[in-house]
């Protein structure tokens, strides 16, 4: 069996999460332009327009930070649509728009850097494959993770979302090993493992939540990760 030599992985919900949520942050920053929002009834909202659009995957054309920026402003508008008109909408949405480029925006798992630095101490060379637009890479930077992934594979850059093959076939030529070579955990049973699989890559999935699955290699931890490599 070839020996794992590149491990990938996904980046929200496997290594970093909103913080404190997409819904408490949205809530804070329209009442500081004269908006009062209930943040557990935006958060919903929220997620009920984001899985209407299929999430980032419909990024997932060759995209650029101009539509990028357009997408977030439609769904933004869909979310606060029926809950509270702003004076000024535009200046709302771009403070929040540049908010999710940070850092304080954002809040690593636990297990996320013990981990990343223990395999990278094991000579296990590491990289992201991620459904996110172009500010993924900033948020890499100051989170403090670049010093462990030679490389970002962005949906929105590379023109194709997870679970398709190709977007794992980019992230294997970037890195120079076959599919064999490589290993996906995430937090995703489609979009990280099944597309994980189907493009050849062993694959694992981190299962916080602690669902009930079948015949599927999973993890609570990214703590139990070693064990699947070494």
């Amino acid at each position: 069996m070839p020996r794992i030599k590149v491990v990938f992985f996904d980046a929200g919900g496997t290594l970093f999460r909103p913080y404190p949520s997409v819904g408490a942050v949205y809530a804070r920053v329209a009442q500081q332009h004269g908006v009062h929002v209930d943040a557990e009834h935006v958060d919903k909202v929220f997620h009920a327009k984001w899985h209407e659009r299929n999430g980032l995957t419909s990024l997932a054309g060759l995209s650029s930070e101009k539509i990028e920026r357009e997408w977030w402003h439609s769904l933004v508008r869909d979310v606060f649509g029926n809950l509270a008109q702003f004076q000024d909408f535009e200046a709302f949405f771009q403070e929040l728009y540049d908010l999710f480029a940070r850092a304080e925006c954002w809040r690593l798992f636990d297990d996320a850097v013990p981990v990343l630095k223990h395999l990278t101490e094991k000579g296990v060379r590491l990289a992201i494959i991620s459904n996110w637009d172009h500010r993924l890479f900033s948020i890499v930077k100051q989170l403090g993770l670049s010093e462990y992934f030679e490389q970002v594979t962005a949906s929105s850059v590379v023109g194709v979302a997870k679970p398709a093959k190709r977007i794992f076939e980019e992230a294997l030529a970037g890195v120079g090993i076959t599919a064999e070579q490589g290993l996906h955990v995430g937090d995703s049973l489609e979009d990280d493992y099944h597309g994980a699989t189907r493009a050849g890559l062993k694959a694992v999935l981190l299962n916080r939540q602690r669902k009930a699955y079948n015949d599927v290699v999973r993890i609570e931890s990214l703590h139990q990760l070693p064990d699947h490599i070494e």
